[in-house]
């Protein structure tokens, strides 16, 4: 189904699924590192590496959605895009947007 053909309903929804996985995953990390656990290569890829940077409003401050560090490390930008479904539609679908965030900004394990 096309973002465009969704209802607000149903974008808020998805919305609030996107945040909750980023959420779930945020807390695993979390547990995971204050656990001291040495995770192999495999495991790692596996909780990914969310960003844990708020977005300015609009709407208001929410943080990004984006799901895992796609750049070249350090101080470079993250080029991952998503799609922000809390965001501002301004009559297109809910915008796409790319990370832009460094890698530190991003879950480290």
């Amino acid at each position: 189904m096309d973002s465009n053909d969704r209802t607000n309903a149903q974008n808020r929804t998805l919305a609030e699924v996107g945040a909750q996985l980023v959420q779930a995953r945020r807390k695993a990390t979390g547990l995971v590192h204050a656990s001291g656990a040495d995770l192999s290569p495999q495991e790692r890829d596996w909780f990914g590496r969310p960003c844990l940077a708020e977005l300015d409003p609009p709407p208001t401050p929410h943080l990004c959605g984006c799901g895992d560090y796609r750049g070249s490390g350090g101080e470079e930008p993250c080029l991952n895009s998503w799609t922000d479904f809390t965001g501002p539609d301004f009559g297109t679908g809910s915008p796409t947007r790319i990370c832009e965030h460094t890698e530190f900004e991003h879950a480290q394990i």
